[in-house]
């Protein structure tokens, strides 16, 4: 008799050509410009970088006359305003290849650039015609006619979005930020130097890494896992959650801060196969809405969002606490599952980031728009718990206030 398997899925691979890894790998910047061609490199980034570390000399020396311009600031959460204003400064340079230097605001700016320059965008309204979901989640599929520079990812935080196609803009004036992409977009080439990162505020490192354990947690539970986004996910988690104290408490140890770089590669990998879910979408209208930084909305959420899938997901979660070296032996899977959520709380508190929406400015009076916001996004989930409503989301809200 014929036994039919239940596992079935699929992978898959964006058009990312290339990421190079290791101390001092900056140096293969130029070869990568000559393998290509390019001439003309545009370079966009952000204040921090630009004003307090000496990473732009550095790139700026590595490019030599081939840097035909520089835009800064990138800021945090990608404004309509700073996208627009990039690509006119790019569209001026005629580069033909851009460069994003810094974390992920830079790199989601810089796909940002990449749409404008590619669609001919001139003003904020045009991004309408772009975005990738519309009411209640109804998915878009935009019409691109243009061809997108080739984007070189030179990253300093671990928030991974140097490895997808996707990017968030914010719309201050309505107060959301709203998903754009397609994989056209994912940076062509990405550099993973731990020694650039070693000037990364202590704050943004740690909440960041948290962001890259969200990303994988999520995937892991999502309801449409897959062995190979598991494989990715769990090694993730175990070199996130191993290395990720000492290189936010030792800057300079540049093994450390390169097993927390390959821990938040992996887990997005599976970005284009598996997606997030309610933790990434309460986190994306935080940062929308009311400004707090990425990393610091998984550093608040992700325990939450765990309980809140673990009636459902009680197995799945068992592998974080696995991946975690938490004992386990004996235990149930739901046992397992709280003794992972456990583990976590002292671990965000100990490397010194929120825990509560109270501590990063959020007001109770904020939930009712917040809600409204994510259950956009709700249908484009992969939640294990289904999301009925606003109620949901404000409940959750509640227990992380």
């Amino acid at each position: 008799m014929e036994h039919q398997s239940r596992i079935h899925g699929a992978f898959t691979f964006l058009p990312q050509e290339r990421v190079i890894y290791g101390a001092g790998s900056l140096g293969q910047l130029v070869a990568e410009l000559d393998r290509w061609g390019c001439q003309r490199a545009f370079l966009i980034t952000g204040m921090t970088v630009a004003t307090k570390t000496d990473l732009l000399r550095q790139v700026q020396q590595l490019l030599g006359p081939r840097c035909v311009g520089v835009f800064y600031p990138m800021t945090q959460h990608v404004p309509r305003e700073d996208v627009i204003a990039a690509a006119a400064q790019a569209r001026e340079a005629k580069p033909d290849v851009l460069v994003s230097l810094g974390g992920g605001s830079p790199v989601d700016g810089t796909k940002a650039v990449s749409l404008c320059l590619a669609e001919g965008v001139v003003k904020a309204a045009d991004l309408d015609a772009y975005r990738v979901r519309g009411p209640r989640g109804m998915r878009f599929n935009p019409r691109y006619q243009g061809q997108p520079l080739p984007h070189i990812a030179i990253t300093t935080t671990l928030s991974a979005g140097e490895f997808t196609g996707s990017f968030g803009i914010t719309d201050k004036q309505r107060q959301v930020k709203e998903g754009y992409g397609a994989p056209r977009f994912v940076p062509r080439i990405v550099i993973l130097d731990p020694a650039l990162t070693v000037h990364t505020p202590a704050w943004l490192w740690a909440s960041t890494g948290l962001r890259a354990v969200d990303h994988a947690v999520e995937r892991l539970y999502s309801r449409n896992h897959n062995p190979v986004v598991d494989t990715l996910c769990l090694q993730a988690l175990r070199y996130l959650l191993a290395y990720l104290p000492a290189a936010t408490h030792s800057p300079y140890d540049l093994e450390a801060r390169l097993y927390c770089q390959l821990g938040a590669w992996m887990s997005i990998i599976g970005f284009a196969s598996v997606r997030t879910g309610i933790s990434h979408a309460i986190g994306h209208q935080l940062g929308g809405h009311c400004n707090v930084p990425h990393g610091q909305t998984s550093c608040i959420m992700l325990p939450h969002a765990m309980e809140f899938n673990l009636p459902v997901a009680a197995e799945r979660l068992a592998l974080v606490a696995e991946a975690a070296g938490v004992e386990t032996r004996g235990f149930s899977p739901e046992a397992a599952a709280r003794a992972a959520i456990e583990h976590l709380r002292p671990f965000i508190k100990e490397l010194g980031c929120p825990t509560r929406l109270r501590e990063v400015g959020v007001q109770e009076a904020d939930f009712p728009h917040l809600a409204e916001a994510v259950m956009e996004e709700v249908p484009l989930m992969e939640n294990p718990r289904s999301i009925t409503g606003v109620s949901d989301v404000i409940a959750l809200l509640e227990r992380a206030w």
